[in-house]
């Protein structure tokens, strides 16, 4: 991606640097460049050295190879305290960063799959690659605590951020072959929670999800299979817990179904049917579906075909006596028999 040079500057180097270009005097052993200007350090190699030409202080130090930037790659707050060290390497980039406020603590750590920052910074005990997890704060411009990190053999296993109040806001872990994720309001109620799987390559399926309410009832749950496919979503009133809908996934293509299963506030069902499913298309009634009320009495019965057409609607008043009978052919007597309503299963 190309950027402007001041917006490139701003990127890599901060605003140290970058806010004030011809601020910074910069040379490669010895010779003048623009860092600004592509060609001024295309083709060269040494060390390169930009310092405040007012206070002569250390900016920026860095390597040069053939005009590429390489190696240990470091930056200074105007009054000489580290900003920013990195090690860049290619193809790939930035390998491993660390990054710090005024009052040299670390705002930002990126660890490789080995210390590589040393003797600017200590990596090998920040990003655990002394047997143990390392426990690493972050802090903000100002100070405040913002977040903690675990790391081990330079992979982040935990990742807590943290509200203005220091109450843990979201936090993302690593367990076996599983990340889960977690969010919270700013009382310390769970809000939301994840779960993927891990695969190959940095490739994760999700598996599970989880979305409370403010009082931190349970309100939706989704479930998801090994290859990704929906198998489960479940919803549930946020005023007292109890459940609201079932989906119930099966099948694959255009076979596809979901069984639905609907509830009362009081945890009788009010409704349950089968509906066709494919990726992509409106949900298709199949089979019967069924009505209830709110004592768990069947109160209407509606048949479907294959195509979603309704071939047979019944219903039942609260005494179980049969009130509506719709079918595309009536008996031959034109009359409508009693019937009793079927048992409730």
């Amino acid at each position: 991606m190309k950027l402007a040079g001041g917006i490139l500057l701003a990127l890599l180097w901060g605003p140290a640097i970058a806010a004030s270009p011809a601020a910074a005097v910069c040379e490669i052993d010895g010779r003048a460049v623009q860092l600004s200007d592509p060609a001024s350090t295309a083709g060269k190699s040494g060390v390169l050295r930009c310092k405040d030409p007012h206070t002569g202080r250390l900016l920026r130090e860095s390597t040069y190879d053939s005009g590429q930037e390489l190696g240990l790659t470091r930056s200074f707050h105007p009054d000489g305290k580290p900003r920013r060290v990195a090690w860049r390497a290619e193809p790939g980039g930035e390998r491993a960063v660390a990054e710090f406020n005024t009052r040299g603590q670390l705002t930002f750590l990126r660890c490789a799959d080995k210390p590589l920052l040393d003797p600017a910074v200590d990596d090998q005990r920040l990003c655990g690659f002394e047997k143990l997890p390392s426990t690493v704060a972050l802090y903000d411009d100002k100070g405040v605590l913002r977040s903690r990190l675990v790391f081990l053999n330079g992979r982040r296993l935990k990742a807590e951020s943290l509200y203005d109040n220091g109450q843990v806001a979201s936090v993302e872990e690593l367990s076996g072959n599983q990340r889960v994720e977690r969010q919270f309001s700013s009382a310390g109620i769970k809000r939301r929670e994840s779960v993927a799987l891990l695969l190959d390559r940095n490739r994760s399926v999700r598996q599970r999800t989880l979305e409370y309410s403010e009082r931190g009832w349970l309100v939706r749950e989704q479930r998801w299979d090994t290859n990704g496919e929906l198998v489960r979503e479940d919803s549930y009133y946020t005023n007292n817990g109890q459940p609201k809908t079932k989906f119930s996934y099966s099948g694959a293509g255009p076979a596809r179904v979901v069984d639905v299963v609907e509830y009362f506030e009081n945890g009788q069902r009010s409704a349950e049917g089968r509906f066709l499913a494919p990726a992509g298309a409106p949900l298709l009634a199949v089979g019967t579906h069924k009505r209830f009320n709110d004592r768990g009495l069947l109160v209407s019965e509606s048949v479907y075909d294959d195509k979603g057409r309704v071939q047979q609607e019944r219903s039942w008043n609260d005494a179980g006596e049969l009130v509506k009978r719709d079918a595309p052919a009536p008996a031959a007597s034109g009359a409508v028999e009693a019937v009793s309503r079927p048992p409730s299963q």
